[in-house]
């Protein structure tokens, strides 16, 4: 009953084994089962949510790109506030592979440093310690509320089956490969367990590590989470990517007459560079009570301008030379397009 296919590896002789000997040991461990004995089991799991935090950045005039030391460099627009690695959206998510997030590590965490210290050199006014301690006493009474709150509520809902009921529609709707009416479906889901979340009771009543608590808790922030994805994936009608809608995809060429093929790869170029121009932006979104609201933030791709991935699809070089042609008049966007059209259909 679960959404997973077997992958067989029992067959393979010992050496070719001991080659996935780590990988092996990690699915011993965590399903109990030999993989060199028995298939292994196989499911689609969401390993990172590909995005994070808003962070700004200042430009240098002279490199027109970043300027180091700027205090700009990854603050959020929390002031003072920063975010590096796998919790902000700049760089994660960039080539949907592991690497992403040491990517992010490694080169937000390198920038951040030298901001911090021009940041904290430049304040001016009191320090946290002038504050009056009014302010602190005050935050920490309201989570304090809360968590009695949570504690002393009567309900019949259990936490962890909205969990269940969440990832299981989110999995099945919300993953790579999207449909607009799926992704409705799931929408209108989290309302139901948003409503339900309201009477989720705790079974352990104790103040020292109560990890029920801060399961339910943390249930509410997923949920949030939960919605922005699911509404930013519903607005962004594309098909790469995470956002793989197949109802938006295009019609790869297929002619096999020279000619043909090239009206094709032009074509195929036109609305490849429309889409790019409508979705070359990044989606933002601003936590509200009434749910996220959406806007969103052209990517800046000066340095680096973005290209076809063509793989092994028929036409790939016809359409490579097309876009290289499209590209050298960005004044005129399609006119060599339209030149190339013209020599087709001259041949």
């Amino acid at each position: 009953g679960q959404l997973c296919v077997y992958l067989d590896i029992t067959e393979l002789p010992a050496a070719a084994q001991k080659k996935l000997e780590g990988i092996l040991e990690i699915y011993e461990k965590f399903q109990g089962v030999d993989p060199r004995q028995a298939p292994m089991k196989i499911f689609p799991a969401v390993h990172y949510s590909m995005g994070g935090l808003w962070v700004d950045y200042e430009r240098d005039p002279v490199t027109d790109g970043l300027k180091l030391g700027a205090p700009r460099n990854q603050m959020t627009n929390v002031p003072g506030l920063y975010a590096i690695g796998e919790a902000d959206y700049q760089y994660h998510g960039a080539n949907r592979l592991g690497a992403n997030s040491l990517l992010s590590c490694i080169f937000s965490g390198l920038l951040v440093g030298p901001s911090i210290q021009t940041y904290v050199k430049n304040l001016k006014g009191a320090s946290a310690a002038d504050m009056p301690s009014s302010l602190f006493e005050r935050e920490v009474k309201r989570q304090h509320d809360l968590v009695d709150a949570l504690i002393n509520r009567e309900g019949t809902e259990n936490p962890y089956q909205i969990h269940k009921e969440l990832g299981e529609s989110m999995t099945a709707n919300v993953t790579v490969v999207r449909y607009n009416d799926k992704i409705r479906e799931t929408l209108h889901k989290i309302d139901e367990l948003q409503e339900r979340s309201q009477r989720a009771v705790l079974t352990d009543k104790g103040q020292w590590t109560n990890q029920n608590l801060s399961f339910t808790r943390a249930l509410g922030d997923m949920l949030v989470l939960a919605r922005v994805i699911a509404q930013g994936a519903l607005q962004r009608d594309e098909c790469r990517g995470a956002h793989y809608k197949p109802n938006f995809d295009l019609v790869n060429p297929q002619a096999d007459d020279s000619a043909e093929l090239r009206r094709e790869a032009i074509a195929w170029c036109r609305t490849f560079r429309e889409k790019n121009d409508k979705w070359l932006r990044t989606t933002i979104a601003v936590h509200t009570s009434d749910g996220p609201q959406m806007s969103y933030e052209a990517v800046d791709v000066a340095l680096i301008p973005p290209r076809p991935r063509l793989y092994e699809m028929k036409g790939a070089e016809v359409i490579a030379e097309v876009w290289n042609e499209m590209e050298r008049s960005p004044a005129a966007p399609g006119e060599a397009g339209r030149v190339s059209e013209r020599r087709a259909v001259a041949v």
